[in-house]
């Protein structure tokens, strides 16, 4: 059968913003079946037919009612009315009105059709409408006989056809809700997984990976801006064809993402053919923060091509992500700076201390070999002593920074078992007799753990460089709602009251003690000792 073509009269397509999927119709079957029973009955038809239209734009049947033959069911179900070689089909495409015939053999309408397959008489055919476009067909047939369908019968059949189109329109719209509910869950819970990641390798992993989900993509990557030239490729996934790495904002598809600052669609892409291993189709949406693009989000080879439905989802899903991308960088950055420095901060101990100690050392030791070579030995012996001592606090020194850079135990095991990993670690193996006594029976929480930690370091190392003491002891009690934490030592003390502002690390520990609302008391007479305590609520 030839397909028809008509120059002055080009048939309508179904409207596309209510195709109408099979899967969505098939809780209506059984009600729409009794009511095309009762429609056949009520107009002394031998079958009354619908049709619904789909993706493919054909009338695809969905049921029959009435008292149809097997014979005529399996014809109306083998055979979607294509409106380009079905002329009723396309002549109600062209013009949506009912229309009656009742002597289809010699009516010059029904050939080539639908009617001229069945065995039919007389038929009206009555479109099926939604905002004036057709979404199906009721057809309505008598096999034999003369009687014409009588007006109230005809208006009959258009009652039914719009009861139907009122049908298949709720029908949608309570898909479409619940497609937005489903897609209101589903960035609700990237948005949560997102919030509890600071990491920005697992940000991106999250942000691909549910894009692909959300829009059924075959593969996605994340780029970054880099600087004016370059983006940064950070995460690929899928059969995207990107690779890790650098791509020029100039030369590629999602740098035109950038430079347009919206979103990129292609589906069928042109270049494809002459190099297969390119996507066929891509959706590249950029990540904008204060309008300000930082990124492009692409997704590639989704079946049958990105819809416009698939668009505004991502674009949606691109806000939130543009935001957890860009809390993770500055995480990251915030991280990068903390650890220049402690860089910094580890270099100035290093001079400040461990360099000094090491450079008199150096001046001790040619001291001494000066006076053996004078045969004043009992001079070399004070400068060999005085070698001694300053290689044990060089080793002492050491010690701590070495420590420092170790990863704390505190984030993994706690506050009792980072303070007693610390006190054998460092002061028993420098030579201090060491006591720990820990009677909580609380969860503490991380704030409260991170300051006392940082106040219990900051008094042994103040012990280690300036007390020369021979014992510490560290005690944490529970006192009620309260915690204590004190810190003694046997060493030469200092006055308090003539101790430089700041300090000895006092500053650091006033601030961390205030950080907790917390009451730092600090006892100390030259000659005496010292003893740091620290009480807070907890």
């Amino acid at each position: 059968m030839q397909r028809m073509t008509d120059p002055n009269n080009t048939p309508g397509k179904a409207v596309d913003s209510l195709v109408i999927d099979r899967a969505y119709t098939e809780g209506l079957k059984e009600a729409l079946r009794t009511v095309a029973d009762d429609l056949a009955t009520a107009v002394g038809a031998n079958g009354s037919y619908i049709y619904i239209t789909e993706e493919n734009n054909l009338l695809n049947p969905l049921l029959a009612g009435g008292p149809v033959t097997e014979r005529e069911r399996a014809l109306f179900l083998a055979n979607p009315i294509d409106p380009e070689t079905d002329v009723l089909a396309y002549r109600m495409m062209a013009r949506p009105l009912t229309m009656v015939i009742n002597d289809a053999p010699t009516d010059p309408r029904t050939a080539p059709s639908i009617l001229t397959m069945l065995p039919v008489h007389a038929a009206v055919a009555a479109p099926v409408l939604h905002q004036k476009q057709i979404v199906g067909m009721v057809l309505v047939v008598r096999r034999t006989g003369t009687d014409p369908f009588e007006p109230q019968e005809v208006r009959l059949v258009e009652w039914f056809s719009t009861a139907i189109g009122l049908a298949l329109e709720n029908a949608v719209l309570y898909h479409e809700t619940q497609n937005r509910l489903e897609e209101s869950q589903s960035l609700h819970q990237v948005t949560m997984a997102l919030l509890q990641k600071l990491e920005l390798d697992e940000v991106l992993q999250i942000v691909c990976e549910a894009a692909r989900r959300l829009t059924h993509a075959a593969g996605s990557s994340i780029a970054l801006v880099e600087n004016d030239l370059w983006l940064r490729i950070m995460y690929v996934t899928g059969e995207a064809p990107e690779k890790t790495g650098r791509a020029p904002i100039d030369q590629s598809l999602i740098g035109l993402a950038v430079r347009r600052g919206e979103t990129i669609i292609e589906n069928n892409t042109p270049w494809q053919e002459n190099n297969p291993e390119l996507p066929v189709s891509i959706l590249a949406v950029p990540l904008r923060v204060q309008e300000t693009t930082i990124g492009v989000l692409e997704l590639v080879n989704k079946a049958q091509g990105f819809s416009a439905d698939d668009v505004r989802l991502i674009e949606l899903f691109a806000d939130q992500a543009s935001v957890a991308v860009e809390h993770a960088r500055l995480n990251r950055q915030v991280q990068e700076m903390a650890i220049m420095e402690e860089r910094h901060r580890l270099s100035r101990e290093l001079h400040d201390s461990v360099n000094q100690l090491l450079y008199g050392i150096s001046l001790y030791t040619e001291a001494a070999n000066r006076q053996l070579d004078q045969g004043e030995i009992e001079a070399a012996r004070r400068h060999l002593k005085n070698v001694g001592e300053s290689a044990q606090e060089a080793l002492k020194e050491m010690r701590m920074l070495i420590f420092e850079l170790r990863p704390s135990v505190l984030g993994q095991m706690g506050l009792q078992a980072a303070l007693s990993q610390r006190l054998k670690s460092v002061e028993e193996q420098v030579g201090l007799d060491i006591a720990f006594k820990w009677r909580v029976h609380a969860s503490l929480d991380e704030p409260i753990e991170e300051a006392l930690y940082g106040i219990a370091q900051e008094a042994l190392n103040n012990i280690i460089k300036h007390a020369r003491a021979q014992s510490v002891t560290l005690h944490l009690v529970q006192s009620g709602q309260s915690l204590i934490m004190r810190i003694e030592d046997n060493g030469v003390g200092f006055d308090p009251d003539h101790i430089v502002k700041g300090g000895l690390g006092l500053k650091t520990m006033r601030e961390r003690a205030e950080s907790l609302q917390a009451r730092l008391e600090i006892q100390s007479q030259p000659g005496q000792g010292t003893c740091i305590t620290v009480e807070v609520t907890i």
